[in-house]
């Protein structure tokens, strides 16, 4: 055998041996190392999911993105209608709201519909099965009820009716029963021995009523300041000095009005409040004689004690005393009619004639025309003319000066003001923000 032969195997196989154990610790080191890396990469993309189920939270890490699976990776059954929303979610956490399905019942000419939902209304109810609500239909609750667990939606056939409820006679719907109950449902308050609210109703009944409705509205007037006359030795007799200057006051009559058919039927005196009590005008009256002896008779001295005039008794003056304006709505042309002040949202100052605390809504038209022959924009507003007439100047704004429409004139015709529904309808640019106006309490105030 050949020696070298033996040695070079040998030395081959030594070699070879050598570079496998390199590549088996490579590969281990390499493979570890990916390992170690798939590890850190799956924990920093780990997030922690906050999921709320009806009041109870449960909390579980995940790295997934997909909502369902994050609730199947905490244990959590869903079914078929109920909804899982992602209401806050960022690099490090997820919340997730699951909102459970209710069952709703509509009940429809003597059949039943049952349904699933997690939120809406009585009419996203309707429009799930398809349903087109009829002029003649009655639909209890009414479209705008938020929809609760097992609430039943009933749809029945209305009777008809002919209905002047405000001077217009219109055709009108409402389910069985009497009369009273009728003018309920269709919002309609009826003035004594107008109909019998006892009577049940019947299809084609004609129900004339008289709606009434009342209405409180404000008027500030002057108080004019007490003159008191305090007698005075320091001043010769007929001559006379202003002591203390005197201030008017301010008082807030309350008037309870009744109007019938959008008509001012009766107008009372509520209430009367003190709201900056008057300064009282004090003026000294001289007493001195123009004789110049220093020494006074007995005589002198009980002319002098009679003619002092004491404060004590003073009263400020009667409310009735002072003049009112009885109509809260006619122009004020004359500076007696000039009862109030305040500022408008930029500070200045505004006089107005009365103020009217009333419910505003907002409206919007397509090329339309006003009552009064002008274009509608904002600061036009639709009214009950023999309320406020036409042309009145205004400034509206909330009692604590949150929403403010501003100045507006009095130039069309509101249907639910003649109906005696609300005070004042505010124009706007569209219908989205009359949506968001919606119908709010505000200070109308008749400027002068």
């Amino acid at each position: 055998m050949n020696t070298s032969q033996k040695h070079g195997t040998a030395e081959s196989r030594e070699k070879s041996s050598g570079l496998s154990t390199f590549k088996k610790f490579t590969i281990l080191t390499v493979t570890g190392l990916l390992t170690v890396m798939s590890v850190m990469t799956a924990a920093s993309e780990s997030k922690v999911a906050y999921i709320n189920d009806g009041g109870n939270t449960y909390t579980v890490t995940t790295s997934h993105t997909d909502t369902s699976t994050i609730i199947e990776d905490a244990g959590i059954e869903l079914d078929y209608y109920d909804k899982a929303v992602v209401t806050e979610e960022s690099r490090e956490r997820i919340d997730i709201d699951i909102i459970r399905a209710f069952p709703v019942k509509i009940s429809i000419d003597g059949g039943a519909r049952f349904l699933s939902v997690t939120s809406g209304t009585v009419a996203d109810a309707l429009e799930l099965i398809d349903k087109k609500i009829l002029a003649n239909d009655i639909v209890t609750p009414p479209l705008d009820t938020v929809l609760e667990s097992d609430m039943v939606i009933k749809i029945t056939r209305g009777i008809k009716l002919y209905l002047n409820c405000n001077g217009e006679r219109e055709l009108a719907y409402a389910p069985e029963g009497t009369v009273a109950e009728a003018l309920s449902y269709l919002d309609c308050e009826a003035a004594d021995d107008t109909v019998d609210l006892k009577a049940n109703i019947e299809n084609g009944m004609e129900l004339n009523v008289n709606k009434v409705l009342y209405r409180t509205t404000y008027k500030k007037i002057k108080l004019e300041p007490t003159v008191i006359e305090e007698a005075c030795s320091d001043l010769k007799k007929g001559e006379s000095k202003v002591k203390q200057e005197g201030k008017e006051g301010t008082a807030e009559i309350s008037y309870t009005e009744k109007y019938i058919n959008g008509e001012l039927a009766e107008k009372n005196e509520s209430g009367t409040q003190v709201i900056v009590k008057p300064v009282d005008r004090i003026v000294l009256i001289g007493t001195k004689s123009e004789n110049t002896d220093t020494d006074l008779t007995d005589t002198d001295t009980e002319e002098s004690s009679d003619t002092d005039t004491s404060t004590d008794d003073m009263k400020l003056p009667e409310i009735s005393e002072q003049p009112v304006v009885e109509d809260a709505y006619e122009s004020t042309d004359s500076e007696e009619e000039e009862f109030g002040s305040t500022q408008d949202t930029y500070g200045e100052g505004i006089s107005y004639s009365s103020l009217i605390i009333g419910t505003c809504t907002a409206y919007y038209e397509v090329d339309g025309i006003t009552a009064t022959g002008t274009i509608p924009q904002v600061g036009t507003v639709a009214v009950n003319p023999n309320v406020i007439p036409y042309g009145t100047k205004l400034y509206i704004c909330s009692a604590d000066g949150s929403y403010v429409y501003g100045y507006a004139i009095a130039e069309d015709t509101g249907g639910a003001c003649m109906a005696g529904d609300i005070v004042v309808d505010l124009y706007m640019n569209s219908e989205e923000e009359c949506n968001a106006f919606g119908r709010q309490e505000l200070y109308i105030y008749v400027l002068n």
